[in-house]
Formats: C-alpha cells, sequence, structure tokens
C-alpha cells in the first residue's frame, strides 16, 4: 500500500483520473480541496522531457480535469510546474503538474519578476533547459525563463507563493513535509470521485 493509498478508506482509489501516459491524485500538502496532480508515468525531471504525442494527452487531461475543478468547487482553476532540468535540486525528483482551485494571481506574480511568453501548448515548453510553466485561470499557457536550476530553484518556492496568494490558505500551510492535510485529501478524493465523469476518466488508465 502507498502512503496516499493509507490515508483512505478500504477500497477507495488514490486516481481521481488516469490515462495511457498519466496519473491524477491528490498531493500531500493538499491546502485546499480539490488540489491535484497530475503525473507522467514515464519518469521524467519535467514535463518539458517528454514526447510531443506524451504532451499533448497531459494537455488534454489538464484540460478536463480543470473544467471538472470548476464545476465541482465553483473558482477559477490554476496550473503550474517547475521544470527543473537538473538532478539533485528538490525532495520530488519526478516530474509533477499542479492544478488547484484557486484564485491566486500566480501568473501576474511571476510577470513582476521574470521574462515570459505565451504558448500555445505543453509541446512548446523546453526540453534542454529549467523554466516555469503556468496555466492561469483564463487557460492561457505561459512558460517563464529561470536561470541556474539550484539558484532558481531556492529563489521561488511556488507552492509556498501560491499558498501566500490565495487567502483561504494559512501561511504554515504550504510545506507538503510538515502538513499532509489528510482530510483535505479524502476530501479530495470523494468529490472528485463520486461521479460518472470521473469514473470514465480512471477507465482509460491502469487500475487502482
Amino acid at each position: 500500500m502507498t502512503p496516499l493509498a493509507g490515508l483512505l478508506p478500504p477500497g477507495r482509489s488514490r486516481f481521481v483520473a488516469s490515462t495511457a501516459g498519466f496519473a491524477a491524485v491528490p498531493t500531500f500538502g493538499c491546502f485546499v480541496p480539490g488540489y491535484l496532480l497530475v503525473v507522467p508515468r514515464a519518469h521524467v525531471l519535467s514535463f518539458g522531457e517528454l514526447t510531443a504525442a506524451t504532451l499533448a494527452e497531459a494537455h488534454a487531461l489538464i484540460a478536463e480535469l480543470a473544467v471538472r475543478l470548476g464545476e465541482v468547487y465553483g473558482l477559477p482553476v490554476l496550473g503550474f510546474e517547475y521544470g527543473l532540468a537538473a538532478a539533485g535540486v528538490r525532495r520530488v525528483e519526478h516530474a509533477h503538474w499542479h492544478l488547484l482551485p484557486s484564485t491566486a494571481d500566480l501568473t501576474g506574480w511571476l510577470e513582476e519578476r521574470l521574462p515570459g511568453r505565451v504558448i500555445g501548448s505543453l509541446a512548446d515548453l523546453p526540453g534542454d533547459r529549467s523554466y516555469i510553466a503556468v496555466r492561469g485561470q483564463d487557460a492561457v499557457l505561459r512558460c517563464f525563463q529561470v536561470g541556474d536550476a539550484a539558484g532558481a530553484h531556492r529563489r521561488i518556492r511556488l507552492r509556498r507563493t501560491v499558498a501566500a496568494l490565495d487567502p483561504r490558505v494559512e501561511d504554515d500551510a504550504w510545506d507538503w513535509a510538515d502538513q499532509r492535510c489528510a482530510e483535505l485529501i479524502r476530501t479530495t478524493v470523494a468529490d472528485l470521485t463520486d461521479d460518472p465523469l470521473a469514473s470514465r476518466m480512471r477507465g482509460q488508465g491502469a487500475a487502482p
């Protein structure tokens, strides 16, 4: 049993959605209900390292999940990834896309600090360098440049920034290592799996 599955009632899948290449699960440190990670099955450091076909699959899954999160929670949906193209820099060395219902203006915050540009799809993410990608509440994708991977990671912690920008979140809730948010994880799974759409999406991938 995985640590995440251990927080759920017996027989309850940890997968909110799954496809051939991805799984969507609630995250440890789920500081608002509906906070998901979209995780590739292939081991890569960033989404930019994935193939164009796999990124098209991710793009469609993220868009579908964003619609569902908006319907369930009645809030706009934010997505982001810190694409670190270097090993040994962060605690979780596997690519993951954050997706959560939130009014946090991460795009505006980053635009004041980093150069960036609008991109047409996830396939436009760089595969050879670090970046920050944001899918804003307007569903527009932007890619921001970061410098040296290790230095950039020390300067910007995206979860901490989003937590600070979201008025619902307490100051110390951003660090998943200290704040597992088990009850919000259970709430998220219940909210997003007790419906026909979730059942269909889970059926596209591997068994829980």
